[in-house]
């Protein structure tokens, strides 16, 4: 089953001593592995469909990157939106799209079962059709008459894959555009937890699917929630999106 990291802080900083321990759990999700991290509105991306713990870029990145908001993904593959299973770069998370002249990046730990296939998806996974059908909800409302945040858009946009999809199937997301870090948790046997730390330069966060460190206070996020994460700090924590029965 893939698993999820994100770091968020208030300024440029490192994650080498975190990252190590996410890296290791490629050793059960064995089909690839992704970082994505940002310099200004401009995501960089590296994946490679392979184990992350045996991958000397993936070590490589881990001294080299220093961004205020990265995102990492390991994956277990499962079957795409079209029924097949392909180990491929392009199938790797997390995936990127421009919009409103800033990059934003997503990765996904679940099934979405029956999602319909994007015109601008590049490999068959159901994370990446469900990550742009989210960015096109996210357009929609924000293109509505009146006065639309971002915070709204991206809860409308989830709200709408809960919708037409249903509650019965397993969603964590972690979606970044360089500011925000946006964490739903709606998995039924994943969770994810938030590790906040204090920092000479304010806020840092970390989130993560796992546990990764013995002896710091890893707080489980509750099911359904929407976490906003500005900068290191606690910006929002949604109520339930949506009720499931």
């Amino acid at each position: 089953m893939c698993d999820l990291f994100a770091m968020s802080c208030n300024e440029v900083d490192r994650a080498s001593q975190i990252l190590p321990l996410f890296r290791e759990l490629g050793r059960r999700n064995r089909d690839g592995w992704g970082i994505g991290w940002f310099d200004g509105n401009s995501a960089t991306v590296e994946r490679s469909p392979d184990r992350a713990d045996l991958n000397d870029r993936f070590a490589e990145l881990i001294e080299e990157i220093r961004s205020n908001s990265i995102l990492a993904h390991v994956r277990w593959a499962t079957r795409g939106y079209d029924g097949s299973i392909n180990n491929c770069e392009c199938n790797c998370h997390p995936f990127r799209r421009h919009y409103q002249g800033r990059d934003w990046i997503m990765a996904h730990n679940g099934v979405v079962a029956g999602a319909t296939p994007h015109h601008l998806s590049e490999g068959e996974t159901d994370s990446e059709q469900i990550f742009h059908q989210i960015m096109d909800k996210v357009e929609e409302y924000q293109n509505q008459r009146g006065i639309r945040g971002t915070y709204s858009a991206v809860k409308f946009a989830i709200r709408h894959v809960i919708e037409r999809y249903g509650t019965d199937i397993n969603l964590n997301l972690l979606i970044s555009d360089g500011n925000s870090l946006y964490v739903f948790h709606h998995h039924h046997s994943k969770p994810i937890y938030l590790l906040r730390r204090q920092k000479r330069y304010g806020g840092a966060a970390l989130v993560s699917t796992k546990i990764l460190t013995e002896t710091e206070d890893w707080e489980e996020l509750e099911f359904d929630r929407l976490l906003v994460l500005d900068r290191g700090e606690v910006s929002m924590n949604f109520y339930p999106l949506f009720r499931s029965s």
